[in-house]
């Protein structure tokens, strides 16, 4: 292998992906949005565009409109030598001044790697760029803290890990272990998982809607076919709920205002009169039942109560039945298509109390809920045409069901809570479905109100 003293680093700057240029008012306007830059219209801004969109330039060049492209984020660079390219730096925003290293740097603790077509994708939210790195053995030298770039031959400033090192800095994706990130709040209340799927899961510096994010439909142009509207049945005994008579519901329960002016969340149930299976099916009925469903393109789409992003409605409700007059305990499935329960599991087995020991330990009161609702997402409805954000959007319509829970149940006078956490494994142990492709993402609890037999009896 050749030796890296004995490599020159080429260094070439192209214009980013997906730039679209037009001239108007005697300006050449450059757009990537959400981006936009003006540059004066003449010849010489013309050609060095066209020449930045083709083949590239040397980096270095430093004309005035090569400059306030590198500075606001508008160029890439290429870094190559005669074995071909080693890596690319794919700029996301300006750059902001980043201030000499003081002390040890490490890669950042929001850095984060991954293998994508034989390269290493390597990117941060806190970075201003993405980087593909195509030889590994760069990386593993450019980040190595104990590493002295400038001392080793075999690294000297003008070779490839030297090069690397300098643009993992300059982008953020080196830190001082004991530095900001370690010591101020505004970091350390992100986890690093959390802070990524913030970014990734919105559009940012990274393209527009139809460049890989958003409704594009990739499912249908890679050759998958669309998850049909209901999933598939379980087969353990059946039960038909009533379909309540909601006629006079209207002036009972008063007008929405009313109704969301008394709900709070309540974690107790009143179980010497607990909930009964008339009430389960009417909340059911109310807040998750298919009203219709209507096909287009060949995808399936439905009507509910409730709002779902693209109509694609991919969540399942599973109550866990521990105390309801009228129903028998054990998790069941709500079949929203035919308004009734499929029995899944007894509520003995093992999966299904670890459930309710995680839905009483998150309520914080210890106490067993008369009725769990675990929250199911079949994630190939939403993801088939959503890219980038597809579990942002399960994840808003889970918040928009527990509104409509958490409202019908005080409509009802029903206790209801919905709760922060959920135990994903035990949903797939106690289900036997693919968590690929349907995993639980929410838990509400419901049952009988203590306050609201207290309303009555007063």
């Amino acid at each position: 292998m050749t030796r890296a003293q004995d490599i020159a680093a080429d260094r070439t700057e192209r214009l980013r992906p997906g730039v679209f240029s037009a001239e108007r008012g005697g300006r050449t306007h450059l757009m990537a949005w959400p981006h936009h830059i003006s540059l004066p219209a003449d010849h010489r801004t013309d050609e060095k565009i066209a020449r930045l969109a083709g083949t590239g330039q040397p980096a270095g060049e430093d004309d005035p409109t090569t400059e306030l492209l590198r500075r606001e984020g508008w160029l890439d660079e290429e870094f190559s030598d005669d074995r071909g390219v080693a890596f690319v730096v794919r700029q996301l925003r300006a750059r902001e001044p980043v201030p000499a290293a003081a002390g040890r740097l490490d890669l950042s603790r929001y850095a984060v790697i991954r293998a994508e077509a034989g390269a290493l994708i390597l990117e941060s939210p806190l970075a201003s760029a993405e980087i593909t790195i195509h030889r590994r053995e760069l990386l593993t030298a450019a980040i190595d803290p104990a590493a002295d770039l400038t001392a080793d031959p075999a690294t000297t400033p003008g070779g490839l890990a030297a090069a690397l090192r300098e643009q993992l800095f300059a982008a953020g994706f080196l830190a001082d272990p004991d530095g900001e990130q370690a010591r101020e709040l505004r970091y350390r209340q992100w986890a690093p998982h959390e802070l990524l799927f913030h970014d990734r899961s919105r559009l940012g510096y990274r393209g527009y809607v139809g460049d890989g994010f958003g409704g594009t439909w990739w499912g249908r142009a890679a050759g998958f076919e669309p998850e049909p509207a209901a999933p598939p049945p379980y087969q353990g005994p059946r039960v038909e709920l009533a379909v309540p008579d909601l006629t006079d519901r209207r002036l009972s329960e008063g007008s929405y205002f009313e109704v969301a002016e008394r709900r709070r969340s309540e974690r107790l149930h009143d179980d010497e009169f607990p909930i009964s299976v008339d009430q389960l099916g009417e909340l059911l009925y109310r807040t998750a039942r298919v009203r219709r469903v209507h096909e287009e393109d060949g995808v399936e789409f439905v009507s509910s109560p409730r709002p779902s992003g693209g109509s694609v409605y991919e969540l399942e409700l599973y109550p866990v039945v521990t105390r309801c007059s009228g129903l028998d305990s054990g998790l069941y499935h709500y079949d929203a298509h035919r308004h009734g329960l499929e029995l899944v599991r007894p509520v003995s087995h093992y999966a299904v109390r670890r459930m309710l020991r995680v839905a009483s330990q998150g309520s914080t009161t210890g106490a067993v809920p008369q009725v769990l609702l675990v929250v199911a997402a079949r994630v190939g409805r939403v993801m088939w045409k959503y890219e980038g954000m597809g579990y942002a959007v399960v994840l808003k319509n889970t918040g928009v069901l527990y509104h409509a829970l958490a409202g019908t149940c005080g409509a009802m006078g029903l206790a209801g809570c919905p709760l922060g956490t959920d135990d994903a494994v035990a949903f797939t142990e106690a289900t036997g479905r693919d968590p690929l492709v349907e995993c639980s993402v929410g838990q509400f609890i419901v049952g009988s109100s203590p306050r609201r037999r207290e309303e009555l009896s007063g």
